[in-house]
């Protein structure tokens, strides 16, 4: 191991300085106290070449689609563009943090529901979008989280159950308020979320109303 003779102290490692005072140090050189990053420099690097791929091909079709109107006015690409984004911001964000798959599905089934809800308003079958297929997607997250919040001991999953809970009860509430009909599918979403909530008082009990009151600080 070597030394410092100036502070007096022992380092390990395969360092030619002190870090304390940059004094060059005596001995031989250990085994590094830490593993080596090289892994994670060839992840990091795999990710940035991904993507500089798709944003490559974005800045090429989008220019193409615009410029020449390959498609006759609909710009597909912009659509393709939108999604791409989205997808490496959610990457990103997973990559970044400690993977909690209640909050991956969770924010991965919010975050393409409103894609496809704005893909449907560009191409024009936005009511198919918006009262059978989005309602489906969020009761599969209901059903989701409810399960994850049976067994996730660490209690991760209850507050994105409840977040989804509370998401499918103002939708419903807001299309009500308008005079729009819901429909059959969004009704049975709103069932499904009223059986989750019976489920996780049932079953979580003082758990429910604990992360309630966290969430809310009060």
């Amino acid at each position: 191991m070597k030394k410092c003779l100036n502070c007096n102290i022992e380092i390990g490692g395969r360092i030619d300085t002190c870090p304390l005072c940059q004094n060059s140090l005596t001995g031989e050189a250990s085994p590094n106290n830490w593993p080596s990053p090289s892994g994670l420099k060839a992840k990091a690097f795999l990710y940035k070449l991904q993507l500089f791929v798709v944003l490559a091909a974005i800045a090429v079709g989008v220019s193409l689609d615009y410029l020449l109107d390959l498609n006759n006015g609909t710009h597909y690409s912009f659509v393709i563009a939108l999604w791409l984004i989205v997808f490496e911001l959610q990457l990103r964000s997973n990559l970044r943090r400690i993977f909690v798959i209640s909050r991956t599905v969770s924010f991965g089934i919010l975050y393409s529901a409103l894609l496809l809800l704005l893909t449907g308003y560009w191409f024009g079958f936005f009511d198919i979008i918006a009262y059978t297929v989005v309602p489906i997607m969020l009761g599969a997250a209901l059903l989701a989280n409810l399960t994850f919040s049976m067994i996730d001991t660490a209690e991760n999953a209850l507050v994105y159950l409840l977040g989804n809970i509370f998401l499918v009860f103002v939708v419903y509430a807001s299309l009500r308020i308008k005079g729009i009909e819901a429909g059959l599918v969004w009704t049975i979403c709103l069932m499904v979320s009223f059986v989750s909530l019976i489920g996780i008082i049932i079953f979580k009990g003082r758990k429910v109303s604990d992360e309630i009151q966290k969430r809310m600080n009060f």
